[in-house]
């Protein structure tokens, strides 16, 4: 690519045809006391210089909406977890066994991947407490997919 044409504000104004003509090669930047005033370019430049943006813009958006789902589905994490923690032990007990369930079905019936499958169940083999303190937390090994593949959805609504 080639650099930028740069010309006075005094050349534009007197030569504005050639102006137009050489946006063909790029855009041209305007001085005026040796300061930048403007860049011209072409419709089809700005165009799809427009269109970088609009898609740049598409996905931080869509970036941004996935870090909410993210959080929520931490947030919802975080309640099952302290709702183990406050529950009479036959009630936990159940809910644990109602998971491990569910992995189990996921597992039988190859509905995700091996990995998710040995990674929930070695989550809800671990002591309550321990269970509870990874689900809540954001720094959880594999965190994000874990909760977006979780055992919970079928056992608390």
């Amino acid at each position: 690519m080639r650099p930028m044409q740069q010309v006075t504000s005094s050349y534009a104004k007197q030569n504005f045809g050639a102006l137009l003509e050489s946006l063909a090669q790029g855009p041209v930047v305007i001085e005026r006391h040796k300061k930048i005033r403007a860049i011209v370019c072409s419709p089809e430049m700005f165009r799809d210089q427009s269109s970088a943006d609009r898609v740049l813009a598409e996905r931080r958006a869509a970036r941004a909406a996935q870090l909410l789902v993210e959080k929520d589905r931490l947030i919802k994490h975080q309640k099952v977890a302290i709702d183990l923690l406050l529950m009479p032990k036959a009630k936990r007990v159940e809910l644990i066994r109602r998971a491990r369930a569910e992995v189990a079905r996921w597992r039988r019936d190859r509905l995700c991947s091996p990995e998710y499958a040995d990674r929930w169940d070695d989550l809800l083999s671990r002591p309550v407490e321990e269970l509870a303190r990874a689900m809540g937390s954001d720094s959880l090994d594999w965190g994000p997919a874990l909760r977006q593949n979780s055992p919970w959805h079928v056992v608390v609504p």
